[in-house]
């Protein structure tokens, strides 16, 4: 939960280069609970910055991401853009990055590209890429895949596991041993999405 106090911390010590933006969002989602002092320097501590992450609507605007944790009752951090006309997406994962979030091109046409994010639980090998598209002003989930760390070329980039097939198709890269036909694993499997 966050209130002024937190607002004053985050524009302040956090993110001062862009306190309309935090306050737009702050006011969006905020509540009237404040956190501990503790709390406010773990955040400062661990606050990643923000991360370009290229055009997300069609227009010369570069739009950047960063992570705050939950402003309300929810579970998990969230991914807010400097670009406030696009929602926050939520997670249930307390080990988000701005660097966790991708395009993956404008798969359905409509001027707004879909974007990634590479999950992750901070545990295991077994991992997740998330594709969602924004509709009626809220990111919906289009597609789901493992992204397995014992199968997965790491060294690419998470864009490389999604691929547009045409318009509002596309399909995305598993490779892991949670399969069921043990001729499948760690093996190539492309699995298509429809919107």
């Amino acid at each position: 939960m966050t209130k002024v106090t937190d607002y004053l911390f985050f524009s302040d010590s956090i993110l001062p280069e862009h306190k309309s933006i935090l306050n737009y969002y702050f006011s969006k989602y905020g509540s009237d609970t404040t956190r501990s002092s503790y709390w406010q320097q773990e955040m400062k501590e661990g606050f990643e910055g923000l991360y370009s992450i290229g055009h997300i609507k069609n227009n010369l605007k570069m739009d950047s991401v960063f992570v705050l944790p939950p402003l309300t009752d929810i579970e998990g951090q969230c991914y807010y853009f400097t670009d406030t006309t696009l929602p926050r997406l939520q997670t249930d994962s307390y080990c988000c990055h701005p660097s966790n979030i991708f395009l993956v091109g404008d798969i359905d046409e409509d001027g707004v590209s879909e974007i990634g994010q590479y999950y992750s639980s901070c545990v295991s090998h077994y991992k997740s890429l998330y594709v969602y598209s924004l509709k009626n002003k809220a990111w919906r989930e289009i597609g789901h895949c493992v992204y397995d760390l014992n199968y997965m070329d790491i060294d690419k980039p998470y864009s490389y596991f999604v691929k547009k097939i045409s318009k509002n198709k596309f399909k995305m890269l598993e490779i892991t041993d949670l399969t069921p036909d043990t001729a499948k694993i760690g093996k190539r499997n492309w699995i298509r999405f429809s919107l």
